[in-house]
């Protein structure tokens, strides 16, 4: 099912002095690999966050990270998916009760990391195996984009690193989308996926962010502090804004 490596460093406490120096070494070096490719990852993720426009005109930016999570294990197999899986099912959260819809959108996502992971696990092909995915959807009342890269590496056969067959690592991360950056084809597809395609439900649904949207806008913020004129809003959001006095 695989291990996660501070638990194999844990199991490497027994034996001789000479064996728990060895695994040690090795553990360590399987430590600082996928360290080193996650922190790749991470990097890649924050040089789009600092930089959108290098990659708005390829895909939907977020704005920045709310949420990281990253984990490695060694001798993953097939079996891993529910371990692994789980990770994944509490990173993209539950859907709202009694919303059908949005629980087929969430489930749907699910079901493609979960089939991919199925495929990435079980390759016992020897080498370097890299995958990467992301999605853009409603939750919470706010557009958001979920990315996961994982690694895999796998050694050629027992006795290269000690009696372990592979070492996995992943990275996870949520951010919040700007809806401003998307074109107005691009919002209505991702409105009706979460309240579905009737455009009754659609509406209602839209009227609402609009009240939230009016409501959250006189929220101070340090840019506003920092600013001595009031905040502007475009895109949807305009829509939040009260009709100026004296208009029809």
């Amino acid at each position: 099912m695989g291990s996660a490596i501070s638990a194999v460093r844990e199991q490497a406490q027994a034996g001789d002095e000479s064996a728990k120096k060895k695994m040690k070494e090795q553990l360590d070096f399987l430590v600082k690999a996928v360290d080193a490719k996650l922190d790749g990852y991470q990097g890649e993720l924050d040089a789009g966050f600092s930089d959108p426009s290098s990659i708005q005109k390829r895909q939907v930016p977020g704005i920045r990270a709310m949420r990281w999570s990253r984990e490695y294990r060694v001798d993953v197999s097939k079996n891993a998916n529910d371990q692994i899986g789980a990770a994944v099912d509490s990173f993209f959260g539950a859907a709202e009760e009694g919303a059908d819809v949005r629980k087929s959108v969430i489930s749907g996502f699910k079901s493609v990391v979960k089939a991919g992971l199925d495929v990435f696990l079980g390759n016992g092909e020897a080498g370097e195996q890299e995958d990467q995915k992301f999605f853009v959807f409603m939750q919470h009342n706010a557009l958001v984009r979920i990315d996961i890269k994982m690694w895999r590496y796998n050694f050629s056969g027992k006795g290269v690193m000690s009696e372990h067959e592979n070492v996995f690592g992943s990275v996870m991360c949520l951010s919040v989308v700007d809806h401003m950056a998307l074109k107005l084809d691009e919002m209505v597809f991702l409105l009706s996926e979460y309240a579905g395609d009737d455009t009754t439900a659609v509406e209602l649904y839209v009227d609402k962010l609009v009240s939230l949207w009016r409501k959250v806008m006189y929220i101070p913020t340090n840019e506003d502090r920092n600013r001595e004129q009031p905040r502007v809003f475009g895109g949807m959001a305009a829509l939040a804004a009260p009709a100026p006095a004296g208009a029809a």
